[in-house]
């Protein structure tokens, strides 16, 4: 491996790095926020998720034309700008619109980083991805607990801003070229009705996740009546949960284990716990957060596996073409669920929401059952 390449994979990895600061700053400074201008700011969530949707979608354009370096350094350097205008934000507006921008530079970085990953990789993305994921946990969990110190003093907060900013000069240097043939091809829809049941377990999964990491602060917060900034810790402990859920699926993989089995033991277990946590919280709350953990750390592995799965079915030629549709459609899970949720349920630490959570969990198993039946090379020439 050159100097080059390795530049070009830490690069890669710091900017996976911003990524879990990004998921986790939201979340974890939104009940400072919200105590800070005395107003509901939940809407933030669908905000930021909604722009990272609109980042995975602008995304397509971007890597036909130019090498995915591009997109992770215009995603990094708009994560930081987030960042920095979240911490100083003085109306509710302008909170919910930093999100937005969050998000959006969150969708520029995930999809160009899965592209990226899949050109780099060696066979089966499944492996890198997961490492990438897991260094988004680990990050994730670790920006709480800066925000739970510097809760009382909030424009402090900016500093976060520095791990995009890393990623950005990582980036910036010289780094490995890319051939021709790791360029993104247009991507041909048609080719997704193959992988159907992943383009449909992918926004199920995403959706629900987002549930629970989007207001992984709030919901301890009004379970358990504590302090705003002891509700940040919830949002570590999401992350931190997530960490171990995708690290031990990866000893599970090296035992030999198939991704399959893991997905549909995983989130069939997932769905019954938070249906439990739904029908308890209400009468058992500390049961019910509990029952949540567990469900944490059950559906941890399953973006990774579900996506590299699916890298695995298409043709490597082409899989690069299909990477960003994949991402998107998880996108859209993450933008429309907690919005649907939170219209139905009107508190995102309610029963509805548990029990609706639930039902969408355990339709994933269903569609990997499914999934597992088609072929594996599928082309989308």
């Amino acid at each position: 491996m050159t100097a080059r390449t390795r530049r070009a994979r830490a690069g890669l990895f710091t900017a996976f790095a911003g990524l879990g600061v990004t998921a986790a700053f939201v979340p974890a400074v939104l009940p400072s926020t919200e105590r800070a201008m005395a107003t509901d700011l939940s809407a933030a969530v669908p905000a930021l998720f909604g722009g990272l949707l609109i980042g995975v979608l602008s995304s397509g354009p971007l890597l036909v034309r130019r090498p995915p370096r591009t997109t992770l350094m215009l995603g990094s350097a708009l994560q930081a700008v987030a960042i920095i205008a979240a911490s100083v934000a003085d109306a509710p507006a302008v909170f919910i619109a930093a999100a937005a921008v969050a998000g959006f530079g969150f969708g520029l970085v995930e999809a160009s980083g899965s592209v990226a990953a899949k050109s780099v990789a060696a066979g089966s993305a499944t492996g890198l991805l997961s490492a990438l994921l897991g260094t988004v946990a680990a990050c994730a969990a670790v920006t709480p607990l800066l925000v739970a110190v510097g809760s009382g003093t909030r424009p402090l907060l900016g500093i976060l801003a520095i791990v995009p900013l890393l990623a950005l000069a990582m980036l910036a240097g010289p780094a490995a070229p890319i051939s021709p043939a790791e360029t993104p091809a247009h991507r041909d829809v048609r080719g997704l009705l193959t992988l159907l049941p992943f383009a449909v377990a992918l926004p199920l999964y995403v959706g629900v996740e987002t549930v629970l990491s989007g207001w992984s602060a709030v919901i301890p917060e009004r379970i358990l009546a504590v302090d705003p900034g002891l509700a940040a810790l919830g949002t570590s402990a999401f992350w931190t949960l997530m960490a171990v859920g995708r690290f031990s699926a990866a000893g599970l993989r090296r035992l030999f284990i198939s991704p399959i089995v893991i997905l549909v033991s995983a989130t069939g277990a997932a769905a019954v716990l938070m249906a439990t946590a739904g029908i308890l919280v209400e009468s058992a709350p500390g049961v019910a957060l509990g029952a949540l953990a567990a469900v944490v750390v059950l559906l941890a592995p399953s973006y990774g596996l579900i996506l590299g799965l699916a890298l695995d079915h298409l043709d490597p030629a082409r899989s690069a073409a299909v990477t960003g549709a994949l991402v998107a459609c998880g996108a859209v899970g993450g933008t429309f669920v907690p919005t649907v949720i939170l219209l139905i349920g009107r508190d995102p630490a309610s029963s509805t929401t548990f029990l609706v959570s639930a039902g969408l969990c355990a339709l994933i198993p269903v569609l990997m059952l499914v999934a597992a039946r088609s072929p594996r090379r599928a082309s989308v020439r």
